[in-house]
């Protein structure tokens, strides 16, 4: 909010007002010796501080809150050019949109179970950048690599399984589009990686593993050569469930085979498991979620410097009148409360010690 100053500037406000206190304060003490009687007089009885000593603890105080403004400014010195540098890696998230991903047998069902496990990924994530493909019976890139982490969770809030008509669940498809999002290779001049370190490339499918189809073997070996590490997470049970279909956002009925049977959709981690020989496997299931061990997995396929940016570092120097205003304030705690009278004794005590009855 605009009226809201910084701190260093009500400390700045002290000042002409602590200035201004101490002067009602003086107006103050003599119009009351002027009504107690003659000013001569009562300076000579009065037990307080001379009165030059009285602004000497005043000066003392609006100095320390001087200081002390000054040092709230946060006052630096000194000029050193510091490198910081972004390390990271690309990760691709093929999320399996089929019609079986609606089944619930983890709830809410296991495609809003496999965004949330997604979305919590994301939030561990520093520094990398995040693309999303969908796929089915066939795969597109929904979202391109990005460190913009919101836009990415608005891509993935909208996966649903009426993006893809084609059914079934193409792993090589997905791959394929995986590889798109990466690009199909490296460029000599890419500003993002050198050749000496390479910016490392995951890909993490998410699927139920479901009714596969496409050659894994040669999928997993186009990925190999594209310098991408595969990564796949099983979602869903062995007991499985059934696939509702829906209608204008409600449920009519259940999938059903060619006989008419209801359809009973199953986890199928075999497949996933041979898509990532290479890589790591991961299983979420109704109770638990393996997926939070997916970032150390990450750091394992390694990390590289994409940027780096260059900034002036200053040595802070507050500390030093901050010290000042704190020996003011000692300065002005030390200062005798009462005057002495010539005999070095303090004004209102008698003379020679504690009188002893003789």
């Amino acid at each position: 909010m605009d009226w809201l100053y910084p701190a260093y500037t009500w400390a700045l406000l002290l000042v002409p007002a602590a200035v201004g206190l101490y002067g009602w304060a003086a107006r103050r003490r003599r119009a009351d010796r002027a009504r107690f009687g003659h000013p001569a007089t009562v300076q000579q009885l009065a037990t307080t501080l001379r009165p030059r000593r009285r602004w000497w603890k005043a000066g003392l105080v609006v100095g320390a809150l001087l200081l002390g403004a000054v040092a709230l400014m946060g006052p630096r010195w000194g000029t050193q050019v510091r490198t910081v540098e972004r390390r990271g890696l690309d990760l691709v998230v093929a999320l399996d949109v089929s019609a079986s991903m609606r089944a619930q047998d983890v709830s809410p069902s296991r495609l809003r179970r496999a965004k949330n496990e997604i979305r919590t990924l994301v939030d561990d994530l520093s520094g990398d950048r995040v693309g999303l493909v969908l796929f089915a019976g066939t795969g597109f890139v929904q979202a391109p690599l990005t460190t913009d982490y919101d836009a990415f969770r608005l891509f993935l809030n909208a996966a649903a399984p009426d993006q893809i008509s084609t059914p079934g669940t193409d792993v090589g498809r997905a791959v394929d589009a995986g590889l798109q999002a990466f690009g199909a290779s490296r460029p000599a001049d890419d500003a993002t990686a050198t050749p000496e370190a390479p910016r490392p490339r995951a890909l993490l499918l998410v699927s139920d593993g479901e009714n596969h189809t496409g050659d894994l073997n040669a999928a997993r070996q186009r990925a190999e050569d594209a310098g991408v590490t595969l990564l796949t997470a099983g979602i869903g049970t062995e007991e499985g469930a059934r696939i509702p279909v829906y209608e204008n956002g409600r449920r009519v009925d259940y999938k059903r085979n060619r006989t008419g049977a209801v359809v009973r959709s199953r986890l199928r981690e075999a497949p996933l498991r041979r898509l990532a020989r290479s890589g790591a496997y991961f299983r979420i299931g109704a109770a638990s979620s393996a997926l939070s061990d997916v970032p150390a997995a990450l750091r394992q396929v390694g990390a590289s410097t994409y940027d780096a940016d260059r900034f002036a570092d200053y040595e802070e120097m507050y500390q030093w009148p901050l010290a000042a205003a704190l020996g003011l304030l000692l300065a002005g705690r030390l200062l005798p409360a009462r005057r002495r009278s010539p005999s070095g004794t303090r004004r209102g005590e008698g003379r020679g010690g504690t009188q002893h009855p003789g």
